[in-house]
């Protein structure tokens, strides 16, 4: 099953843990990591791997989506190495709402590490996160835009492609 989609995300929250559930429920390869371990162990019960550290969630991964608490959260856990451990066509879907300053920094720490990233903020809560009804508000690179949909697919309902990385924060 080589040829079988990894997912690394981190953040395992309310939003992030269902995201994670619907993406294994796509058939992808799964691994978790939360600052609060014990968040994340459940989802070890669906089929995901739980991480120990973010550079050992994203060893060779197609994706790192991120859904935590804020910019500076996400900035302290890539401090991990995680970005440098994708796959080398690694894609960074920053799913977090962070506002127009934070997805900035983030775009220019994706840039600095020759990491393709797309801001992909989403609309709904809870629920549509468990039933994989999500809206994504993405924005990125036009040549990556056909690889992410299937990761957009197991999370949201909805995908609005609005250009540009930083256009979804807007």
């Amino acid at each position: 099953m080589a040829d079988r989609t990894t997912v690394a995300v981190l953040g395992a929250g309310i939003m992030g843990a269902a995201m994670a559930r619907n993406l294994l429920k796509a058939g992808m390869e799964v691994r978790v990591w939360n600052r609060s371990r014990e968040k994340a162990e459940p989802l070890a019960d669906g089929g995901a791997i739980v991480a120990q550290n973010p550079a050992e969630a994203t060893e060779g991964a197609d994706f790192l989506v991120t859904m935590l608490a804020d910019a500076d959260a996400i900035e302290a856990s890539l401090g991990y190495g995680a970005l440098a451990n994708l796959s080398a066509n690694g894609v960074w879907i920053q799913m977090s709402t962070v506002g127009e300053e934070g997805n900035e920094r983030l775009a220019r720490l994706a840039d600095e590490r020759g990491v393709a990233y797309v801001d992909a903020p989403v609309l709904g809560t809870r629920q549509p996160a468990e039933g994989g009804q999500l809206v994504v508000l993405a924005s990125g690179p036009e040549e990556i835009r056909e690889r992410c949909e299937p990761v957009f697919g197991a999370v949201g309902s909805k995908m609005v492609w609005l250009g540009e990385a930083g256009a979804g924060s807007r």
